[in-house]
């Protein structure tokens, strides 16, 4: 450094290889190679910063227009070449549907790329290419910084001269201090991309590039005599940069004092770079390179953009990202540093009016291409409007639910409570009991097991006195629902006389004992083909009852003893209870029956802005429906929520998926989905011609109506009006049909 504070060409050959370096560590990151190479940016902030003064202290009287007019050629000219042709060659690409291209674009020329990113909630850190320029935020913060430097550099160099040099250093110190506390403030709120993006969060690492310019402007750089203690601390450094870039991820609990390290090492090394070492291969190799640095850092990330749409081996599409990237630099170099002393004049000359020629065709695109901020505005609220609704809808679904799940239960509550009562109920039957002497031995336990129950019997009735009493009892309005008949021990009447008293009882239920060691054995075989014809007749099979128990029976095993009589009246209670509680039981099931039936008829329907567009007619449709939706679905997110569901039982038998191109999903994924809902009715709308083949699973096919142009919104993403009719009339049949 001489006496003015000007550095000599050949002092930067250190300087040199370090840029390369930061130029290979970010270009890595963009390739997902590198995962802290996001970090480069903080030493390109402080080497930029640092380069600015000491240019400024080149003359003794800064000049405005020298400065601004260097900087729109060096800055901002490579910057409206590379975007104008990024524009022209995205518009060959039919598959990429820039629909941010006018706003974006605009931010891009006029420097504010950093803040419209923020606005349009871009993640620098999410791992895929979401537009071309989606890397400019840097070049915006760097403009607005050259928009300001002259102010801010005569300022500082003039209180320097005025008063003590070490003041400007001192106040440069304290506001690199202060930015970096705001980017630490907004970082640890939550506030990531806040804290990442803002030129006030970012500044720190320029103001502590300026901070290092200034003092090696005022004083001088502090290195050691000894060259070679210079370069091993140079070497070190860089290592330990290194290290940080391969280690320190954006999710590294080391990610907010990265930033202010990778700063502080970086001034370090710029510190150490300037020194005379006079190595002039080693310039020759590293000068070229060197120059083109800032083209290959604008032109990367649109190649790396372009070439994911095309499906290669991965080596080698990093290998031709690599490639191009380097010549479209030296292209674009080239060709706007046209000078009258120069070699290859006519191939510059050829290239220049290329790169001219490309670039106006990107301006026309540029200029014809429709702005669609208002729409993506008006998409933006009405997903957000539809996406308020789906959350109450999914609160009142679980409340409803809910209350279901209480009425339900509470229903099979009061069931089995019935259940119990049963036995009580039939205790308390209106029954009639006519018979012989077998019953009338039995009256005194019949009495106390139905208390509320008539019984007639006497000694050698017959059948044939049984329709006397029948028409008797009804006649006089005795004759209830269930009577019990024990007849037949003393003879029998013939089919026809069985029919006549059945003309009087009806529909009645009658329950009739089998006859042990009856006076015809004819009886009990024509008993069960009488009963055959009606089925209000049911046997009681007294005779199995007492068949291995002599002690119910005396001597003429006809009769019941005193413990057969409490038997026998328990035997008919027994067979009425069991009528009772089958049919109860009956009912029981044909509830739960009813309740699964309208279980399997309920819906959830799930998704991302495929379903959240769709939701007004859906909800119309299906009011009773469970609707599951997030904007920012990912597959994880997905799975995680629908075992969440499964877990607290909220699942509903059927479940849609409604997911669009914007969440790829892979078969693989989706079949560990469905072994996840095995026990559900899947329905997934496809739009990309998924196949799959299960039992429970049905696959609505909306892929060519996905690709329809007239279905498809502005964005190729979401869908018109005649699309979600389309989307919802094709859910119809998929669910009907099932």
């Amino acid at each position: 450094m001489n006496g003015s504070g000007s550095v000599k060409k050949k002092h930067y050959e250190y300087l040199y290889l370090f840029r390369i370096m930061l130029l290979i560590s970010v270009f890595l990151y963009h390739l997902n190679i590198l995962d802290g190479g996001y970090l480069a940016v903080c030493s390109f902030f402080a080497l930029s910063g640092y380069l600015a003064v000491i240019s400024g202290f080149k003359n003794k009287k800064f000049s405005f227009k020298d400065y601004y007019l260097s900087r729109l050629k060096k800055i901002y000219l490579p910057l409206l070449i590379v975007a104008l042709i990024t524009i022209g060659a995205i518009s060959f690409i039919s598959s990429i549907n820039w629909i941010n291209l006018k706003p974006e674009s605009i931010s891009v020329f006029l420097g504010y790329n950093n803040y419209w990113q923020l606005n349009a909630n871009l993640d620098y850190f999410v791992r895929h290419v979401a537009s071309p320029f989606m890397h400019l935020w840097y070049i915006a913060i760097l403009l607005q910084f050259e928009l300001i430097f002259p102010f801010i550099f005569i300022f500082f160099r003039k209180l320097g001269e005025k008063t003590k040099k070490f003041i400007p250093c001192i106040l440069l110190f304290i506001l690199g201090v202060l930015s970096f506390g705001y980017f630490y403030m907004k970082v640890d709120q939550g506030n990531l991309m806040v804290g990442y993006y803002d030129s006030l969060a970012r500044s720190f690492s320029l103001v502590f590039g300026l901070l290092l310019g200034f003092i090696h402007s005022f004083y001088h750089p502090f290195t050691f005599k000894n060259n070679l203690i210079n370069k091993l601390i140079y070497y070190l450094l860089s290592i330990g940069l290194i290290v940080m870039f391969v280690f320190v991820d954006v999710k590294s609990s080391l990610f907010i004092a990265s930033m202010m390290i990778t700063t502080i090492v970086s001034i370090l090394i710029i510190n150490f770079s300037i020194k005379e070492y006079n190595n002039k291969v080693f310039n020759k190799l590293l000068s070229p390179i060197s120059k083109i640095s800032y083209e290959i850092y604008l032109v990367q990330y649109p190649v790396i953009f372009i070439m994911q749409e095309f499906e290669m081996n991965n080596i080698l599409k990093i290998v031709l990202t690599v490639v191009l990237t380097i010549v479209i630099s030296i292209i674009v170099h080239l060709s706007h540093s046209l000078t009258k002393k120069m070699k290859f004049k006519v191939l510059r000359v050829i290239l220049t009016i290329l790169v001219l020629g490309f670039s106006s065709y990107g301006l026309y695109k540029f200029i014809i291409t429709p702005d669609y901020t208002n729409d993506m505005k008006k998409l933006e609220n009405d997903l957000k409007a539809n996406s308020e609704l789906i959350e109450q809808k999914q609160q009142e679904y679980l409340e409803s639910m809910k209350n279901e799940e209480d009425e339900w239960e509470k229903l099979l509550e009061d069931m089995d409570a019935d259940e119990e009562k049963l036995k009580e109920v039939v205790r308390n039957l209106r029954i009639v009991g006519i018979g012989d002497s077998v019953m009338e031995l039995a009256v005194k336990d019949l009495y106390k097991t139905f208390p509320n129950g008539y019984f007639d019997a006497v000694v050698n009735r017959t059948e044939h006195s049984l329709y006397k009493i029948l028409k008797d009892l009804d006649d006089k309005g005795m004759l209830p629902d269930i009577i019990v008949i024990n007849l037949g021990t003393n003879g029998e009447c013939s089919a026809d006389c069985k029919e006549k008293y059945m003309e009087v009882i009806g529909d009645r239920q009658v329950y009739w004992l089998n006859a042990t060691n009856p006076d015809y054995a004819s009886f009990n075989p024509n008993l069960i083909a009488f009963a055959k014809k009606h089925p209000n007749i049911h046997i009681i099979d007294w005779i199995s009852v007492v068949k291995d128990h002599p002690e119910y029976l005396i001597y003429d095993k006809v009769h019941p003893t005193v413990k057969g009589c409490k038997v026998y009246a328990e035997t008919i209670y027994n067979a009425i209870y069991q009528d009772y509680l089958k049919e109860f039981q009956k009912q029981k099931e044909e509830k739960i029956k009813e309740h699964e039936e309208k279980l399997k008829q309920k819906i959830t329907f799930v998704g991302n802005d495929l379903l959240i567009g769709a939701y007004e007619e859906l909800s119309k449709k299906y009011q009773t429906a469970n609707f599951i939706s997030d904007e920012e679905l990912t597959y994880k997110k997905l799975y995680d929520r629908l075992k969440k569901e499964i877990d607290n039982k909220t699942l509903s038998y059927n479940v849609v998926i409604l997911i669009d191109k914007t969440l790829d999903i892979s078969k693989d994924e989706y079949l560990k989905l469905i072994e996840l809902c095995k026990d559900h009715n899947i329905y997934i709308v496809s739009v990309n011609s998924l196949k799959i083949e299960n039992e429970n699973v049905h696959i609505i096919d909306f892929s060519k109506e996905f690709n329809n142009s007239n279905y498809l919104s502005f964005d190729n993403i979401h869908l018109t009006q005649d699309g979600y009719n389309a989307l919802i009339k094709k859910i119809d049949e998929a669910l009907n049909k099932k």
